[in-house]
């Protein structure tokens, strides 16, 4: 197939047409699942189509930064192949693995030996200490810094400006307030906010 299908219509999938387009990967259209009247619009000057009618083999990535693109994905598993849009400043060393789907922007640096799962976003600015591990549809915003051999768990979101010290554990589903500072292991499904990070929501949930 030519070209990749971008997931979303939203604000965020235009900025992946620029991602792409620094990368040198051609985008062949937008994919919608929510509202039926978006498809057969056009976005960037592409076409956006209905979650039903992306070709069968095609390419494509998610542009939601939200836990309601793990069922978006769902959608099209097994249907289509996902790939993994990485902007040419960002530096990704070697010996790190990034799993299908996952998005880098601008400016990132993830540092060697680290695993990231399937269906990352890591946004702007974004640093990933050696030895990390960041589990499937793991949100990252900009400026945030994980430090190495550490662990966040599947579907947690990271807020912009936080910090991770090292060798930590991130619960999965919990949420990392911006500008956060965190110094002790963080729950599952809990927002933690301040300087240092403390507990101030239990059973949230990051959809």
């Amino acid at each position: 197939m030519n070209g990749l299908y971008i997931l979303g219509t939203k604000f965020l999938a235009e900025e992946f047409v620029a991602l792409a387009e620094h990368a040198g990967i051609p985008v062949a259209g937008f994919v919608e699942n929510e509202e039926r009247s978006k498809a057969g619009t056009r976005l960037c000057d592409r076409p956006v189509i209905w979650v039903d009618d992306v070709p069968a083999g095609a390419r494509c990535v998610c542009a939601l930064s939200t836990m309601t693109r793990k069922r978006f994905i769902s959608q099209l598993e097994g249907r289509v192949e996902f790939g993994n849009l990485v902007h040419p400043s960002s530096i990704i060393l070697p010996r790190t693995t990034l799993g299908e789907g996952t998005a880098v922007s601008c400016g990132a640096i993830i540092a060697s030996n680290a695993t990231i799962g399937r269906h990352v976003f890591i946004n702007r600015g974004v640093r990933i200490g050696h030895h990390a591990r960041i589990g499937d549809f793991v949100v990252i915003q900009p400026g945030a810094n994980i430090a190495g051999l550490g662990e966040v768990g599947e579907g947690t979101c990271i807020g912009m400006g936080a910090i991770i010290i090292e060798r930590l554990k991130i619960g999965r589903g919990a949420m990392i307030a911006a500008g956060a500072v965190v110094i002790e292991d963080v729950p599952d499904h809990v927002l933690v906010a301040g300087n240092p990070a403390v507990i101030k929501k239990e059973n949230i949930d990051v959809r």
